[in-house]
Parts: C-alpha cells; structure tokens; sequence
C-alpha cells in the first residue's frame, strides 16, 4: 500500500480518525495518497487544505480547466496514482460530446483541447518540466489566449499543487486501489 506504514480506517481514532472522516470518499474509504499522511494528521490537513484551496475553491478557471493541468502534471512526473485519479475525475466534469478529451489529455493527446485549454496545459508543461526557465513571455502567451492574472495564478497554483502531490504519492509509495475506493472521486468534505 505504501513504503512507510500507514494506519487503516478502521484502526483511526482521534484527530486522525476525524480527519478520515472529513476527507474520505463518499464510501468512508480514503485514498492513499492521504492515507501516507496518517502518521502526522495535521500533514494530512495541510495536504486537504491545498489541495481544496487549488482544485475545488471558486476560481474563474473551472475544475476541468484545473483537472487538465493535474493530469497534464502528473503524465509529465510519471505519477500514474494522480494520473489515473484526475483523468477519471476530468472524465466526470467533462459534457459528454468531450469526455474522450481526458482519456486523450492522459495518453498526452491534446487535440481535442481548445487554444484556451492548450495555453494553460503548454504552461503546466514548462513549469513542470523546466521551471525555472519560464518567462514573462510565457505569461504574455496565456493572456493572448485570452487568460488573465487572476486565471494565470490559479494555473501556477494547480499545476504546483501537482508537483507537490505527485513527489508525495511517488516518493513514499502509495498505490493506487490498494485499500481504498473508487478513483476519481470527490472528498466528501
């Protein structure tokens, strides 16, 4: 289930146990990636509060705009755990003449992405993969593509949420099934 030990559900009491509750799935499973944080719960929360802060909390991009750049992130970092999960979740949100857009975004097909959605997964890609060479000429591009600031942030908030999480998942093993419920879903909180 993961390199380090990880407590179960049904073994959580406490502030662990309330935060199991809190962020598990609608089925009272919680998924690995937050079950790697169940030796220290307040990591857990911080993990919970970043991610609802980027991915779920009002913002002039919409979460599929945002599941995009998760996808597109954790395709680039080989995380197949956050790559699997947010495909399936862009698979959920996207209207069903573009629901095979998050199968190919998954497989790194962006044809059927619109230039808006092209421009927010080009810049996930370099700041993924080459961060440090992004430039105001990057930023000038999203916003010919009709992106601004405001959007512009919350693309840099997503895509940085999913280098967070990709290194959390990879680096301490969670897998993805393994003990927990359907992928793809939403936390009841």
């Amino acid at each position: 289930m993961a390199y380090i030990k990880i407590i179960p559900e049904d073994a959580a009491d406490g502030e662990l146990a309330e935060a199991y509750r809190r962020w598990g799935n609608p089925d009272g499973s919680v998924d690995n990636v937050l079950k790697v944080h169940s030796l220290n719960p307040a990591s857990l929360e911080a993990h919970c509060a970043l991610y609802v802060q980027s991915m779920h909390k009002p913002s002039p991009l919409s979460r599929a705009e945002r599941e995009m750049i998760g996808v597109t992130v954790s395709r680039l970092n080989g995380c197949d755990y956050c790559l699997h999960h947010h495909a399936a979740g862009l698979g959920r949100l996207l209207p069903d003449d573009r629901k095979a857009v998050a199968e190919q975004l998954k497989a790194g097909d962006e044809s059927g992405l619109s230039r808006r959605e092209r421009s927010l997964t080009a810049y996930a890609t370099k700041l993924t993969n080459e961060p440090s060479a992004v430039t105001q000429s990057d930023i000038d591009t999203m916003r010919h593509a009709g992106l601004d600031d405001r959007e512009i942030l919350d693309a840099a908030q997503a895509a940085a949420y999913f280098a967070y999480a990709n290194r959390i998942v990879l680096g301490l093993g969670a897998k993805l099934g393994e003990g927990e419920g359907p992928i793809g879903l939403i936390p009841k909180s």
